[in-house]
């Protein structure tokens, strides 16, 4: 198997040395994903942690179906919070996302993220045969 890098301009581009997702046979890795402005790194919705968990899991939405895939076929998620206080209003918005069967999760509170960002998400996902 060859690993195949995944790059979309419908989500940020990586803000080092890394890529949006890898994929390798039928799994798909998707980077800690940002609620960036695309083209910048400008925090998008400052201070406003649904409406960046809204437009980080768009994002991610945009790179799995690059990748050949789509949100629903998500296996894990890790989510960074910079205020577990606030798990309420990520996990309101997250669901809409995955209304049955979602998948499974880690959420870690992070000390220190660019002023006004509240979330970062990254995920695993699989290719259908």
């Amino acid at each position: 198997m060859k690993k195949q890098i995944i790059r979309t301009d419908r989500a940020p581009l990586p803000a080092g040395s890394y890529s949006q997702a890898v994929k390798l046979g039928p799994t798909v890795y998707v980077a800690g994903t940002c609620p960036f402005e695309l083209g910048s790194k400008k925090v998008l919705h400052p201070g406003d942690t649904a409406a960046q968990t809204k437009l980080v899991l768009e994002y991610i939405s945009a790179i799995l179906e690059e990748a050949g895939t789509s949100i629903d076929r998500v296996l894990k998620v890790t989510a960074f919070l910079d205020d577990l206080d606030e798990f309420a209003e990520y996990d309101r918005e997250y669901a809409k996302f995955f209304p049955a069967d979602p998948p499974a999760r880690s959420t870690v509170e992070i000390g220190k993220f660019p002023p006004g960002m509240k979330v970062e998400i990254e995920c695993t996902a699989y290719i259908p045969d």
